[in-house]
């Protein structure tokens, strides 16, 4: 039995609905990727906890697994929910990233 198929065994056992079971195939989708990838700031900034933007999260956790550069990975910082992107300093916007 796949994790996969496990999951669904388990949520149709406690009656979760089909988005429910959805989330919960692909969070561990996430969770997965994430023991199979080190990056430094997603240990900081990356929510592994949050239900919100789990595709993008998948396609960009693979795409660092199979080697790609940040910079050719789109939706990189988007899926960083607790990255503070934006920060304004003495009047001025100020973006961090990474290159």
């Amino acid at each position: 039995m796949t994790q996969e198929e496990l999951i669904i065994f388990m949520a149709d056992h406690w009656g979760m609905s089909e988005k429910e079971k959805e989330i919960a195939v692909k969070k561990a989708k996430v969770d997965e990727l994430l023991m199979k990838v080190t990056f430094s700031p997603f240990e900081q900034f990356f929510d592994s906890d949050s239900d919100k933007l789990l595709d993008e999260k998948i396609e960009v956790l693979t795409a660092l697994w199979e080697g790609k550069s940040i910079t050719d990975i789109p939706n990189f910082y988007d899926i960083l929910e607790l990255y503070p992107g934006k920060q304004e300093q003495n009047g001025l916007v100020i973006e961090t990233y990474w290159e």
